[in-house]
């Protein structure tokens, strides 16, 4: 007979917090029509209350021209499970991972129980779009398009989220783009249009120059 002793499951630990509590997330525009703003947007991870923790949405800026001081401005606050909805409702959500979210300190629950289809291409599913970008439909898939794919991941398999690169002098009219699954937890390189707009140091930031 053999006697078999159960050794409890180990949790997962995340890491814990780190000392920095505010965090760069992306900017928006803001204003009327054809006189907007670049807002700089940050995310605040606050104290505990309770066992709970809330975070906020912050801005910093004057409150006049006149002002001579900058001043950290709190735009929104909402519980640790809401910051996704939040980072989506200020148009950044496509700009930060469930893994870079964890990295600040997060840790909130958000669950997606069914598997994520592109209505465009079956390679774009279970990816999140950021804002400045658009997929390509079906029909744009041509043959070129297929050949430079394996090219086009291996060479941005260790850059950066959103980095981006083309081949020739991109006269197809799109690039090759890092893109994070939903979970956060894998990037993927998949080719996209950048949408116009996009200030130009923002893309100079991302692109890498191919060598070859």
């Amino acid at each position: 007979m053999t006697n078999v002793i159960p050794f409890p499951i180990k949790a997962k630990r995340l890491p814990p917090s780190p000392r920095q509590r505010v965090f760069y997330v992306g900017y928006r525009y803001v204003g009327p029509m054809f006189c907007q703003d670049v807002q700089q947007l940050y995310l605040k991870r606050k104290g505990l209350a309770e066992g709970k923790r809330c975070w906020a949405m912050i801005t910093y800026g004057k409150y006049d021209e006149a002002d001579s001081r900058t001043y950290s401005i709190e735009l929104q606050e909402c519980n640790e499970d809401d910051v996704p909805d939040m980072l989506e409702m200020f148009d950044v959500g496509g700009e930060v991972s469930f893994a870079e979210l964890e990295d600040m300190g997060w840790r909130g629950s958000v669950s997606y129980s069914a598997d994520l289809i592109s209505m465009f291409h079956h390679c774009y599913d279970g990816l999140r779009f950021p804002s400045f970008i658009s997929p390509l439909k079906g029909n744009e898939f041509c043959s070129k398009v297929k050949s430079q794919g394996r090219s086009a991941e291996a060479f941005l398999s260790d850059k950066q989220l959103h980095a981006y690169t083309f081949f020739g002098r991109g006269e197809e009219g799109f690039v090759w783009m890092n893109l994070a699954s939903y979970d956060g937890h894998d990037i993927k390189a998949r080719p996209v249009r950048i949408k116009e707009g996009l200030p130009r140091a923002v893309l100079d930031g991302l692109y890498c120059r191919r060598t070859s």
